[in-house]
């Protein structure tokens, strides 16, 4: 999936509804130097930049992603940018769950349901250690992950998995007079995944049809679980919200977007 960048952009075309929360942080927690991991084409990473900029003209903002692909077209977006804001947005290729950029930063900032992608304990383990470390003293971690929602979990374990038309979009401007995307979605208890195959129909304007499918799974942390593997890392969580508008927390939230600092808390050995 990482390899079709346009087609991961013309997925999440006009999803923004989360990036008024992350602008926010800025405010919140000032800071001037901030990591976006899993940053993709930077659906994140430029909103953060314009806004920091506007506050304070020494902000610097790296972007990190293991995909060349997302990367590229990021890098693309950034040289339309004025020169100024250019040279404050740096895209790095790398796997969040080990990775050294020889610096740290004020605000680290994981969205997008991206920590989901990591299926093993040791790797959790690794990339929040690795996140600790490029956190710097007084600094701010924050994550926007799904919250596990027990009347899926039941209907994603039937023995007959459903398919559901999940998206029909057009963009003519791009060649593609329809795309439409299918789903089937199984989930695991035992690992806690939920794996999913996707079924693309694409028509093009010039006449072309393409067919093919895509897996992808992603973990479920359930809230225990999470706290655990924040604390395990050396991470306290300072905010606890459970919705883009900053509602606290809950039985009825539909997201993590928590928020920790490592101050004055070292890192656990095992």
């Amino acid at each position: 999936m990482h390899e079709n960048a346009w087609l991961y952009e013309l997925e999440n075309r006009g999803f923004d509804v989360d990036l008024p929360f992350w602008v926010s942080l800025l405010d919140d927690y000032q800071p001037t130097c901030v990591l976006d991991i899993a940053c993709g084409t930077g659906r994140i990473t430029f909103p953060l930049l314009t806004s920091g900029r506007a506050q304070d003209q020494s902000f610097q903002i790296v972007g990190l992603d293991n995909s060349p692909w997302m990367l590229e077209l990021a890098r693309e977006r950034a040289e339309l940018l004025s020169e100024r804001d250019m040279n404050a947005v740096h895209f790095v290729e790398g796997d969040m769950r080990d990775f050294d950029l020889n610096q740290t930063f004020d605000l680290i900032v994981v969205g997008f349901n991206s920590l989901a992608y990591i299926y093993t304990l040791d790797d959790h383990r690794d990339c929040l250690r690795s996140i600790r470390r490029h956190l710097a003293p007084g600094g701010h971690f924050a994550i926007d992950l799904i919250v596990p929602q027990l009347s899926y979990l039941a209907e994603a374990q039937t023995s007959v998995p459903v398919m559901r038309l999940e998206l029909d979009v057009t963009a003519p401007e791009q060649g593609v007079k329809r795309l439409l995307r299918f789903a089937t979605e199984r989930f695991d208890p035992i690992s806690q995944t939920d794996d999913t195959t996707y079924f693309y129909e694409i028509y093009y304007t010039d006449g072309r049809q393409e067919r093919f499918t895509d897996d992808l799974a992603w973990h479920m942390y359930f809230p225990r679980e999470l706290t655990m593997l924040l604390e395990d890392a050396g991470f306290r969580t300072v905010e606890r919200y459970g919705s883009y508008q900053k509602t606290s927390f809950g039985p009825r939230s539909m997201h993590y977007l928590w928020v920790m600092t490592a101050d004055n808390l070292e890192l656990k050995t095992e």
